[in-house]
């Protein structure tokens, strides 16, 4: 695989490894540099410092991110529906290929306290936020209930995320699997669904069937990875 890819695009994928593994922090250049097999030297002719790999990375998720986003906004009826659940489906595969960004946002910035916060989490509350509201508008949440969507929203987002933080601390995986991401998913549908009605919690559980029917899931695939699948 390797071979096929430039050397700028190895060390990304270095630095992407090691960060996971062993947190921003933790992680020298010379270790990704040995990672790679090049010199330090050549290393730092593409990036500079650690901070300008994490960012670079970060930039790369949020693109990712943001073309499904898009995707889900412009969607309406069932096909919103699908992209709702594909959105989370996908975000599990980001969250838990690009983990080091949500763990350790704050040890790259250069304050080590952003003053917008951990802007991947708050980027992500907002998006559920979004299709919370778009959901109530259509008429999806049960009559006579009001929650917080702004709590749900957050609500949801912890459940979903932190997930993945119960399978590799409880259950001990290394690697993340299709059934991994159903069963997020089925965690993410025990908080949301009770708050809708009966025929868009059919249509929800309709759109999760259809989607993890043939997906499979390796174990560091992005989106897309998963898609060609």
């Amino acid at each position: 695989m390797h071979d096929r890819l430039t050397t700028r695009e190895r060390i990304i994928e270095a630095s992407l490894m090691l960060f996971n593994e062993k947190s921003f922090a933790a992680t020298s250049l010379s270790e990704i540099a040995n990672e790679v097999g090049i010199a330090k030297g050549n290393l730092t002719y593409y990036f500079s410092t650690k901070k300008d790999l994490a960012f670079e990375i970060e930039r790369r998720a949020r693109a990712q991110a943001l073309e499904r986003r898009n995707v889900g906004a412009a969607a309406g009826g069932d096909w919103f529906i699908d992209a709702y659940v594909e959105s989370i489906w996908y975000g599990l595969g980001d969250w838990w290929r690009y983990r080091f960004l949500y763990r350790d946002h704050a040890q790259y910035q250069d304050n080590l306290v952003s003053p917008q916060g951990n802007q991947p989490m708050n980027e992500d509350i907002k998006k559920i936020h979004g299709s919370l509201l778009k959901m109530k508008r259509s008429g999806m949440m049960r009559s006579g209930f009001v929650p917080d969507l702004q709590v749900l929203a957050r609500t949801l987002f912890m459940v979903t995320r932190f997930w993945l933080d119960h399978l590799r601390e409880v259950e001990r995986h290394s690697e993340f699997s299709a059934e991994d991401q159903r069963r997020g998913l089925e965690h993410h549908f025990a908080v949301l669904l009770p708050n809708l009605t009966a025929a868009a919690r059919d249509q929800f559980e309709a759109a999760l069937n259809r989607l993890s029917v043939g997906v499979r899931v390796g174990a560091g695939g992005g989106a897309d990875d998963q898609r060609k699948s």
